[in-house]
């Protein structure tokens, strides 16, 4: 089965008080709160090795302004994202380099499958894929024996495996690279990929 790991980027809604000027949340829609503006994501082979990636920026529809807190961690600034294009098109183009083969598609963590989930949904899209989902975060949090209710973030588990830091962090891209660096460390260590956070059958959005 191909394995594939990617990264979502997201954005939402912000306001500044006009005495304060202190940032606030803004008035995000409850179907929709992070709109995703980047995806990134990685093909390996049975080596581990990225034999194909790929890096796409979504134009905003709900969210205009890119976050402060947002824009300062990503790098990604309005003029970057009116280069993008719009959901839809970008699902469509992220589908296509997907295939139709069976795939595992793995992400740091559930928010990523979630906001996806979301996303789709909110623009009425159903991807469809044959695809199983697993979550990295839960397997790596699982080896490095992490407190119950603590999460590890992926720069934490980028240290204890060792993984040499070449990229920046908060890129959609770079990240799905770090964690299939993780992916690969698991797997040197013999890792069971069983029961470590596999969602079986899972579609993105409803098929309704």
């Amino acid at each position: 089965m191909q394995r594939i790991i990617y990264d979502l980027e997201f954005n939402t809604a912000f306001k500044i008080d006009r005495k304060t000027k202190q940032l606030k949340k803004g008035n995000a829609h409850p179907e929709c709160p992070q709109e995703i503006v980047e995806v990134g994501a990685v093909k390996l082979n049975d080596e581990y090795e990225v034999i194909d990636s790929f890096q796409i920026m979504v134009k905003p529809t709900l969210y205009q302004r890119m976050h402060p807190t947002i824009q300062k961690k990503t790098k990604i600034t309005r003029e970057i994202l009116d280069s993008g294009i719009f959901f839809p098109e970008a699902m469509k183009i992220f589908k296509e380099w997907i295939g139709d083969d069976p795939v595992q598609l793995c992400s740091w963590g559930m928010d990523d499958y979630n906001e996806l989930k979301r996303n789709c949904d909110y623009h009425c899209i159903v991807m469809d894929l044959k695809i199983t989902w697993c979550d990295v975060q839960k397997m790596c949090m699982k080896v490095m024996e992490a407190p119950k209710g603590q999460q590890v973030g992926l720069k934490k588990a980028v240290t204890h495996f060792g993984i040499t830091m070449e990229e920046r962090f908060h890129s959609a891209l770079n990240d799905a690279v770090y964690t299939a660096k993780i992916l690969e460390a698991l797997e040197r260590q013999k890792e069971s990929f069983e029961n470590l956070g596999l969602l079986e059958g899972e579609k993105i959005a409803n098929t309704n």
